[in-house]
């Protein structure tokens, strides 16, 4: 018990609070929800500017988000925050109908990234 010092344990404490920090987030995904609300959130943006462009031009859509932002319908693009890059949507429109569909690319594996009637209106 000589050779322990204050120093070493303040030593261990740290380390030991740095793998908690580390590792809670990762086992509880905190960051899940919000990455999710940010989904959901794109999706609700691209689905208003496919419904702007439909308005105005009086045609369906098809295309990509990097249409929609040359046209100037969406100030940038979007993508599925979960896994990053490349992600990119599913979207279409049809005039006739009024029917939009926004997907996320990653639904099947984040079964909550989905885009429902009542958060639309």
């Amino acid at each position: 018990m000589k050779n322990i010092t204050i120093y070493k344990i303040i030593t261990v404490i740290a380390f030991l609070t740095l793998a908690f920090i580390l590792i809670i987030p990762q086992k509880f995904n905190i960051n899940r929800k919000q990455k999710t609300e940010e989904c959901i959130r794109n999706m609700k943006t691209i689905y208003e500017a496919i419904e702007l462009y439909m308005f105005e031009r009086e045609e369906d859509f098809t295309g990509s988000a990097q249409d929609l932002f040359r046209m100037g319908y969406l100030k940038k693009t979007y993508e599925c925050p979960e896994n990053g890059v490349g992600d990119k949507y599913f979207m279409s429109g049809d005039y006739d109908t009024g029917d939009i569909i926004v997907k996320c690319p990653n639904a099947e594996k984040f079964t909550d990234h989905i885009l429902h009637e009542s958060i639309i209106e």
